[in-house]
């Protein structure tokens, strides 16, 4: 049976200097970790506008479960204003108080929660009232889900509290090597290196896992079992790196809830991240079979 998943959080159109592409992370990672074989639910809220109107339809398109995606009659459609570096790296200007902040506690997130194998979200999902509560009592409702966390920090999307607050209600951690220090600072502790970060992170948080996904480097990781993991990043043709980091998250997972080994699992994320890298935006087709191929 192909594991059931949860991506919690914003759906938005990043505005790219090339025009508009659909993403934002929970969407990204939904629509990679069906492509490697699992059953994913989207959970996110969308404006009655031409852009929400466009979205659904472009999900109806992609195959995804459209049945949790709530429409607001008020709020418009997410949207983030997307500036590229000659590198590839992308920068962000979010806008606020659009749909995907008010996703409301509805019937049928409770008819889900007796399915759900595994619930991935983030903070900037966090960041309004509504939908932060919607978060929390939802795994609640859910307590034999794994909880993963892709932190996921986005600048005055966040706070101290959102992520220590991720960090406890999480199983796993995922972010990437440009986020530890300001979770860091958030938790108010030093300044770490990404081992001593996964080490402390086991110490003080109930987690079995922890991802830090370093780009072209690869990624390091752990397990509370005691594994490390050190591995290395493939070298591909960077288009842009909208939604890598989701792309691993998502071939990380289908390894776990399948029985892949630790390691396998870290790599399968890795080649899916890196084939990701080499297309336009967070949602142009990418095959399993092109990330096996690096």
């Amino acid at each position: 049976m192909s594991p059931r998943i949860v991506a919690f959080g914003e759906l938005l159109w990043d505005l790219l200097p090339s025009g508009a592409q659909l993403g934002g992370a929970p969407a990204n990672f939904a629509l990679r970790a069906q492509g490697v074989g699992c059953k994913v639910s989207l959970v996110t809220r969308i404006g009655n506008d031409a852009y929400g109107k466009e979205a659904l339809a472009t999900l109806k398109t992609l195959g995804l479960d459209t049945s949790c995606v709530q429409i607001d009659e008020r709020l418009p459609t997410g949207t983030v204003d997307v500036q590229l570096s000659e590198q590839g790296n992308a920068s962000y200007h979010i806008v606020k108080n659009v749909a995907y902040d008010h996703i409301a506690l509805v019937p049928e997130l409770e008819e889900l929660s007796s399915t759900v194998d595994l619930i991935c979200f983030g903070t900037l999902s966090q960041r309004a009232l509504v939908s932060r509560s919607t978060l929390y009592s939802f795994i609640e409702m859910c307590p034999r889900a794994i909880k993963l966390v892709d932190i996921n920090l986005r600048k005055e999307c966040y706070s101290p509290e959102t992520v220590r607050r991720s960090l406890e209600l999480s199983d796993i951690l995922k972010l990437n090597s440009d986020e530890v220090t300001p979770v860091c600072s958030a938790l108010g502790i030093p300044e770490l290196t990404v081992e001593q970060f996964c080490e402390y992170m086991f110490e003080k948080f109930s987690l079995t896992h922890v991802l830090v996904t370093r780009g072209a480097q690869g990624v390091y990781g752990g397990a509370a079992s005691g594994e490390r993991v050190d591995i290395q990043g493939y070298a591909v043709d960077v288009v842009d790196t909208i939604g890598s980091g989701d792309a691993f998250t998502a071939g990380f997972v289908s390894g776990l809830l399948t029985g892949v080994p630790f390691s396998e699992s870290c790599d399968f994320g890795n080649r899916l991240g890196a084939a990701v890298a080499t297309k336009k935006g967070g949602m142009s087709p990418c095959s399993t079979a092109e990330a096996r191929a690096l």
